[in-house]
């Protein structure tokens, strides 16, 4: 019985004597140490096509044990605009999953704002389903998130919105995923189905019914009328202009743009026909900062 006892802690101790030894040499060959990541400079700047190979241009990085591991670097995160920069977050790990990273700022250098547009007015019978069928009229586009038609947002102020026939103040906004908003103040019309007079108002029909611009860069209002709409029917000086001959030249344009401060603003163009009803249609111009 004694014997065995003496065996047993001879085994214990042995044990002990191997499983410090064996955390020893773990603590000594493990790789504790992270490793470097680095870039010639603090700013990059990168066209908007090649953002992706361009961001990585200049980042290297090193580790102790596995030697150049640029290869391995990837862009973990980007910040959205400060001041139109934006800053990209850089990590690398190594074979023991050590972690560095690395942060330096973006200027885009062909950058552009995402843009809404207006495929048709927004005006609509008191039967339609207004809510349903304006996403139908709009679309939108982004240099660096692409087609954002989906994520279009239609906000109108309950406080002035009735459901009944009239016009209502209606903000359209779209954003991308640096933080980049583009918002647009316009209007929804809803017409009475029983009017009389709407059955016999001739709109002018326009190419785009949103056009941005920047400061001190005024459009041609004019470039945009290409016909004339009537009961939901377009007529073009293209393809109808002997029908619609002479509408053109009556009728009238009214710019109500401010170009030398950013904000949205309206053309009216307006149109009285031979029956003596006058329709007006809004041209919304955003007037972007330099």
């Amino acid at each position: 019985m004694r014997r065995l006892r003496i065996v047993i802690c001879i085994i214990f101790v042995v044990s002990c004597i191997l499983f410090a030894g064996y955390q020893v040499k773990v603590r000594v060959l493990e790789d504790h140490t992270a490793p470097e990541i680095q870039c010639k400079e603090d700013t990059v700047s990168v066209s908007v096509a090649d953002q992706e190979e361009a961001l990585l241009k200049g980042v290297t990085a090193k580790d102790n044990k596995d030697g150049d591991i640029t290869d391995s670097i990837r862009i973990s995160a980007m910040s959205h605009f400060i001041n139109n920069k934006r800053t990209v977050t850089y990590v690398v790990f190594d074979k023991a999953n050590n972690m560095a990273t690395l942060e330096r700022t973006v200027e885009y250098t062909d950058y552009t704002s995402p843009k809404i547009h207006m495929l048709k007015p927004l005006r609509f019978s008191s039967t339609d389903q207004a809510d349903t069928t304006m996403s139908e009229y709009l679309s939108a586009e982004d240099c660096l998130d692409g087609d954002l038609t989906n994520q279009i947002r239609t906000i109108v102020d309950n406080s002035y919105y009735s459901g009944q026939a009239g016009t209502f103040p209606v903000t359209l906004q779209v954003s991308n995923s640096a933080g980049d908003v583009c918002s647009v103040a316009a209007e929804m019309t809803i017409t009475d189905s029983d009017d009389r007079q709407e059955r016999y108002k001739e709109y002018p029909l326009l190419s785009e019914y949103i056009a941005y611009t920047t400061v001190n860069q005024p459009i041609d209002p004019a470039a945009y009328l290409i016909g004339i709409e009537k009961n939901g029917t377009e007529y073009t000086y293209e393809a109808d202009g002997a029908m619609i001959a002479g509408t053109r030249e009556a009728i009238g344009i009214a710019s109500y743009v401010d170009y030398e401060n950013p904000g949205v603003y309206t053309v009216e163009f307006t149109y009285t026909g031979d029956s003596g009803v006058t329709a007006v249609t809004k041209l919304y111009v955003v007037v972007e900062g330099e």
